[in-house]
């Protein structure tokens, strides 16, 4: 006889899905009944459905950090081994873009992309905002009681500027139907930051160092370098008493964030522990970002900027406090981020590696 199990899957193979669970509850054990439960709470089966037929060009995800580990040990006949697994690992790459740092471009590289990130934010202020009708979705978004209303809703402009391919006047209209992701080579940001030459070698830079960013969390190379995403990027500017509060950005295939302009009092970029704030996990990692770092991190990595300090915290001898500039970057999906029963797809969501470590019985008095 078929087993109520075989039953169920066989059923939901087919597409009955509500029959299928109403089997398992009355004929499994109450525990398992109840995971069952919580599955067809938690679950729309049309989004089982459409997981199980997706065809994902970026699940062929394989053992990280190949270039960084040594060769397997060779073991002869009659050695003895053990295999040690590093399980999903939260892969944080800092990279020094500028010379100022040790990296190849100019110091003038993000001293240029600041100060059109800034005249950008301050035209966002002066122009665009008092045009806006009452009940605009960005006003709406500047009424907030926050310290970061205004890059929210900063942000919210040069979302829409993105899906507009640069067109300021669209970018302002309310939006009626679904977003549109524009080409690759589209213009993605107002036209003088989209003229700025340091602007479009950002975004190359970023293009590339994502491509092996994914390769190093074990996706195929070749899958890596072709593979067709979105870039979405947009400037944020912090003055004193501002911050941005702990989230992530599920649904990416990983995020960046190139720092542009960073004072002496400007916000830490601090990581949560992904395990939990359970004890004898939440610890978090901070990084003292300096102007010309680029960050890259997994989406799901919760994450926030510290509180710019307010000017009475520096030197006397400091005559001006520099804003603090950034430059995030969402790389993923050209369909827009993964939805929720896609997100096991996650290339750097299964990361790890294996080796092989050898014992010798002698050695440890066995």
């Amino acid at each position: 006889r078929e087993s109520p199990l075989a039953a169920a899957q066989r059923l939901w193979s087919t597409g009955a899905a509500e029959l299928a669970s109403t089997m398992v509850l009355h004929r499994l054990p109450r525990a398992l009944s109840w995971a069952t439960v919580s599955l067809c709470c938690l679950l729309d089966t049309s989004s089982i459905f459409a997981a199980a037929k997706t065809k994902c060009e970026h699940c062929d995800v394989g053992d990280g950090f190949e270039e960084f580990l040594k060769e397997p040990t060779p073991m002869g006949g009659g050695d003895h081994a053990s295999d040690v697994h590093v399980l999903w690992p939260a892969h944080v790459e800092v990279v020094p873009i500028t010379a100022d740092l040790g990296g190849w471009e100019p110091a003038s590289f993000h001293e240029k992309l600041a100060q059109e990130a800034v005249r950008g934010w301050r035209a966002f202020q002066k122009k665009i905002v008092p045009k806006l009708a009452k009940g605009h979705f960005i006003r709406r978004q500047l009424e907030q009681k926050h310290a970061g209303a205004l890059n929210d809703a900063f942000f919210h402009w040069q979302k829409s500027l993105f899906e507009e391919s640069g067109d300021v006047s669209k970018s302002l209209e309310e939006q009626k139907g679904p977003s549109n992701t524009p080409h690759p080579d589209a213009n993605s940001s107002w036209p003088e930051m989209n003229g700025l030459p340091e602007y479009q070698k950002l975004r190359k830079i970023v293009d590339r160092l994502s491509r092996r960013y994914l390769a190093r969390s074990g996706m195929k190379e070749e899958q890596a370098m072709g593979l067709n995403y979105s870039i979405f990027n947009w400037a944020a500017v912090h003055g004193p008493g501002e911050f941005h509060g702990p989230h992530t950005h599920v649904g990416e295939y990983h995020v960046a964030v190139f720092y542009a302009q960073v004072g002496p009092a400007g916000g830490k970029l601090r990581f949560g522990d992904p395990r939990g704030h359970s004890p004898p996990f939440g610890r978090s990692f901070i990084h003292t970002p300096q102007s010309g770092h680029l960050v890259i991190f997994p989406s799901w990595l919760s994450h926030m900027a510290t509180v710019t300090s307010p000017s009475s915290d520096l030197p006397k001898d400091y005559e001006r406090e520099p804003l603090r500039v950034v430059f995030s970057f969402n790389i993923g999906p050209v369909t827009g981020p993964l939805p929720c029963h896609h997100w096991w797809s996650d290339p750097t969501g299964d990361m790890r590696f294996q080796r092989q470590s050898k014992i010798d019985p002698e050695l440890l008095g066995l």
